[in-house]
């Protein structure tokens, strides 16, 4: 009798209470798997000390997949590809439309560093107001991604430092999934905007 006495109250202490329990048990779940809930389409945010290198060829990129419109990630490299490679059909490609610049006739080759600096997946509530056109009709819709770079051209003489601010000065891209799966680059701007 005196052993199952001293056991009841170190056994109720031990016990947490029924929602701390719950509480306890979700925090877990949540830390154990990190990726659950999240939008499989949208990329990770890089830290600052994280560069990727659009090179003058795939070879000297760090992208393994320019040329598949599978991912906004993977489009948005193909049309930074398309820059760095001074290749056109790479622009076509990435904005689903015919694309001919023609300042990239015979262009250097260059090097871009570029990083993830902010993403989001548009809603109904948050279409930016420079979606709109010059008529005020809204060019973005609710599930369209937005990605903006912080992006450092590199040439001969070196890279210039990153800027102080990179999602205020960074390069903003709009891009949407089509009717047959694949993802187009449908619009971009720099600030000033």
């Amino acid at each position: 009798m005196v052993f199952t006495t001293l056991l009841k109250p170190a056994s109720r202490q031990a016990m947490p209470h029924p929602a701390t329990r719950a509480f306890l048990t979700v925090l877990i779940a949540l830390w154990a798997f990190p990726a659950a809930g999240k939008d499989p389409d949208l990329p990770p945010v890089d830290p600052p000390s994280r560069w990727h290198r659009m090179g003058p060829t795939d070879a000297e990129s760090s992208s393994r997949c320019i040329g598949q419109l599978i991912s906004p990630i993977c489009t948005l490299e193909t049309l930074l590809a398309c820059f760095d490679h001074a290749i056109n059909a790479l622009c076509t490609l990435a904005t689903g439309r015919e694309r001919r610049f023609i300042h990239m006739e015979g262009r250097f080759k260059g090097t871009t560093l570029y990083r993830v600096v902010a993403v989001r997946r548009l809603t109904p509530r948050d279409i930016p107001r420079r979606c709109l056109n010059d008529d005020l009709e809204p060019t973005c819709k609710a599930g369209d991604v937005q990605i903006t770079l912080s992006e450092r051209s590199c040439w001969s003489y070196g890279c210039p430092p990153p800027y102080k601010d990179p999602v205020k000065m960074g390069t903003t891209y709009n891009l949407r999934k089509e009717g047959d799966g694949r993802w187009i680059v449908y619009e971009w701007y720099s600030p000033p905007y």
